[in-house]
């Protein structure tokens, strides 16, 4: 596999992760992870009071697969 095709399958994972998490789908990336959406908002007291003008921010959250996972618990560290 040539490094143009490795290239032209990340731009068309990048657009299929974009329409998805625009959906609130999660993205799933096999070994690799999962990309998902997260939102912040201010607290209401009634579920009246809750609209898009109480969301203050949003965010994707990337969760490592269990090898990435795995890698960070062996990691060795000293100082240099």
């Amino acid at each position: 596999m040539s490094g143009a095709d490795i290239r032209a399958v990340l731009y068309a994972m990048v657009d299929v992760a974009v329409d998805s998490l625009a959906e609130g789908t999660i993205v799933r990336l096999g070994d690799l992870g999962s990309l998902r959406t997260s939102i912040s908002s201010e607290g209401k007291a009634t579920h009246d009071e809750v609209n898009a003008s109480a969301i203050k921010g949003a965010s994707i959250i990337f969760t490592p697969g269990t090898r990435i996972k795995e890698t960070l618990s062996a990691i060795k560290y000293e100082k240099v």
